[in-house]
């Protein structure tokens, strides 16, 4: 074994990737990549040459396959060992007869190591010595950057080379999870749970360990709610009904108190198979956000504050602040206030009103196509959440005038981007997240915006954790992102891949840069561009026309400064109108002032206005085209 094969690193469990000591090395086109991505998978075994052939393009292999892998395996060898003579660079990736070796030691490439550790992590679980397991266990997690393994399984054309590997992290995963839990350690945990409850959200053992987790934290309420979700996607995907493990896990956290001490279990319910003890309605439909709703403590509670005084409350706001969380958040708060419960329809992709009954009619568990949800709500006492109705123009205010005429003693929440003008309708205006003035230790520890990125960038990269450098940097990210909680989202997923500096460089055009993979999620909230295409698509021409220019300039303005601006665009007399229409879309947010109004206008809503508007339109023609049919 050569000298170089002792500087070389490879990385399978993230994007594929190969180090010469702390250097990345360039790694050619795709095949070339999976070439070594499946040698990574048996380092120092022999891999036949049609193995990889067959690896690389399946049953699609052209005739050359095999010389094309011979020439993948020459120019690899050069980037591995570019300082080695050309027939001597055997010390990486041997020639072994029929084929090729990676002659890396295990604990240097990474899959391997993750072996390693979680065989010894057995061992010593088996051997009752949880605190080493633990350890061994979080070791062995920590070297995955991405469960899912998508870019080694885009790579290889099938993916039985990768079930094995996935098997095991579910099985480390799901030991971490479990003897943390009793050594206490709930909280460090609930990570790990949750990532494991996202990869695998039919398996209950998985399910069952995150809702001890999350109740164990303190999260009892998230808890129900997702055994709620869970049971409702046994019953849509499998037809079953959760497991007796699962209704045991249901039972024992509806009966525990406050968080337990570490390492006590929570109390086992009376009859081991018993279903739950609540038969009410109770809550239909998707639940609240699973985990904290970070920052927007006070606003839930002056929004139900005003759902108990109103039928009627809308939540409106600028894309991306939150206002389905927020909206759901407050409908967990005051449901006990409705003794037929709630029912929540997401209504982000519906193309018309009647697709939005036809929703509730699902959620309601009515029979029959042509069910009427109004009518099987009659006088119920119950609250009814919709959802992103604001594409469906003036329709969605005559559908929800028309359900509160219909259904005398039911509320309704509805969250969108513009009020829907009714006469009982009662607004409630969210705001980004507050953004810190100063970047001082305690300003930035206590900051909503900071917290919320630190918390998401905990889940997708565990252990993370905010030094005062950092802490910096993530201010400078949401103060870039406006506070946007979608954003800062999307930015702190990007830690999969990338540095925080690099998340940093990102900002600087959050519209393409902002792209993480985010499944589970509607169409509008996998970027900023196309959450923010939705309100843009909306305006008149003369309208967008005016964004753009109000967005030349300083982003606070008077109405004396507007006019300034858009004089060649819109007389003075009518340009208040246009601000009205502007305000009343969320993307401008007025502000009063002794000399007259100011209005402010969101740096990511002055990208999309410039920039968005040709862009954003091929990305969402149909929806585009959708809203321009609306009567």
């Amino acid at each position: 074994m050569g000298a170089a094969v002792n500087t070389v690193r490879i990385r399978v469990l993230g994007p594929v990737a190969a180090f010469r000591d702390t250097t990345e090395v360039p790694l050619g086109p795709s095949r070339q990549r999976a070439v070594l991505g499946c040698l990574a998978l048996h380092p120092g075994q022999p891999v036949p040459l049609g193995a990889l052939t067959e690896a690389v393009w399946g049953d699609d292999a052209p005739a050359s396959g095999d010389h094309l892998v011979r020439t993948y395996v020459a120019r690899l060898r050069q980037v591995l060992e570019p300082d080695t003579a050309p027939r001597a660079r055997t010390n990486v990736i041997a020639s072994v007869p029929g084929g090729y070796r990676l002659d890396v030691p295990p604990e240097r490439v990474d899959a391997s190591h993750f072996q390693q550790l979680l065989g010894r992590a057995r061992a010593r679980q088996a051997a009752g010595d949880p605190h080493e397991a633990f350890e061994l266990l979080d070791a062995a997690l920590g070297l995955w950057q991405d469960p899912t393994l998508a870019d080694l399984g885009g790579l290889l054309a099938s993916p039985r080379h990768l079930t094995a590997l996935r098997d095991d992290w579910v099985d480390a995963g799901l030991r971490h999870v479990t003897v943390g839990l009793t050594l206490g350690q709930a909280s460090v945990v609930l990570p790990v749970a949750q990532q494991l409850a996202a990869v695998e959200p039919l398996q209950e053992a998985v399910q069952a360990r995150y809702l001890e987790a999350l109740t164990r934290s303190g999260q009892r309420a998230a808890a129900v709610h997702h055994y709620l979700n869970v049971r409702a996607r046994l019953r849509a995907e499998l037809g079953v009904e959760p497991g007796p493990e699962l209704r045991r896990m249901y039972a024992a956290l509806l009966h525990a108190g406050d968080e337990p001490e570490p390492g006590v279990e929570p109390p086992a319910p009376a009859a081991p198979d018993a279903g739950p003890p609540d038969r009410r309605p109770g809550w239909r439909g998707p639940g609240p956000a699973i985990g904290p709703l970070i920052g927007r403590e006070d606003d839930v509670a002056r929004c139900a504050t005003l759902l108990v005084a109103h039928r009627h409350v809308t939540i409106v706001g600028p894309a991306g602040c939150g206002k389905s969380a927020t909206g759901l958040a407050v409908a967990e708060r005051v449901a006990a206030a409705f003794p037929e419960g709630v029912a929540t329809v997401d209504a982000a992709e519906a193309r018309d009103c009647g697709e939005v009954l036809r929703l509730l009619a699902e959620t309601l568990e009515l029979p029959g196509p042509t069910a009427d949800p109004l009518r099987a709500v009659g006088d119920q006492r119950m609250l009814l959440v919709l959802n992103d109705v604001e594409h469906l123009g003036a329709r969605a205010g005559e559908m929800v005038e028309h359900a509160l005429h219909r259904c005398p003693r039911t509320a309704m929440l509805v969250t969108s981007r513009r009020r829907l003008g009714l006469a009982h309708e009662a607004v409630f205006r969210l705001a980004p997240l507050p953004l810190p003035e100063v970047d001082t230790p305690d300003a930035l520890t206590d900051n909503p915006a900071v917290r919320l990125f630190a918390h998401r960038a905990g889940l997708v990269r565990p252990g993370f954790r905010l030094s005062p450098a950092d802490a910096v940097t993530v201010a400078r990210i949401c103060r870039g992102l406006d506070g946007l909680p979608l954003a800062i989202e999307l930015a702190a997923a990007c830690l999969y891949t990338d540095s925080l500096d690099g998340v940093l460089r990102r900002v600087d055009d959050p519209l393409d840069e902002l792209r993480p993979q985010r499944r589970g999620h509607p169409q509008h909230h996998r970027s900023l561009r196309a959450a923010l295409h939705r309100s843009l698509a909306a305006l008149a021409p003369v309208d967008r026309a005016c964004l753009v220019r109000l967005g030349g300039g300083d982003r606070c303005f008077s109405l004396g400064e507007a006019a300034a601006r858009c004089a060649d665009l819109v007389p003075p007399a009518r340009l208040r109108a246009v601000l009205d229409r502007l305000v009343d879309e969320s993307l401008l947010d007025p502000k009063p002032g002794p000399d007259g109004p100011r209005f402010r206008l969101l740096r990511t809503v002055a990208l999309a206005a410039a920039t968005g508007a040709e862009s954003g339109a091929g990305e969402h023609q149909a929806f585009h085209g959708m809203v321009g049919n609306q009567p």
